[in-house]
């Protein structure tokens, strides 16, 4: 039997945490969350806050991806795609109203930065 490597080919073992690849810091925002809530209260609530919508196209997904900074404090990432633009400012507005920290990585960057504290 031939090594699954030997079938796909390489396979990518380092992992994948969003926003951290050329051009994809601008579609991932981190969000902080403390339990008892999850991530999955984090999505549920987030996106959906300001009515009407500010963007009009696209949608976002909750990635399975949990940081944990030093100090405890966790952060789930949310990618948005298509209009980029109006999902990073739903994201930021929301925020300001609900959540303590929005936070995104920068291209060659291994650093959260947050947009607002």
């Amino acid at each position: 039997m031939l090594p699954i490597e030997e079938i796909l080919g390489p396979i990518e073992r380092e992992p994948n945490v969003p926003g951290t690849r050329p051009g994809e810091s601008e579609k991932v925002r981190y969000i902080s969350f403390q339990e008892p809530r999850t991530p999955d209260d984090v999505f549920e609530e987030v996106p959906w806050v300001v009515e009407p919508p500010l963007p009009k196209r696209g949608g976002v997904i909750l990635e399975g991806c949990i940081l944990t900074l030093p100090d405890g404090l966790q952060f789930c990432a949310l990618l948005f795609h298509s209009d980029v633009e109006a999902w990073q400012r739903q994201i930021v507005t929301t925020s300001k109203f609900t959540f303590p920290r929005v936070s995104r990585s920068r291209d060659n960057d291994d650093e959260l930065h947050s947009s607002h504290s």
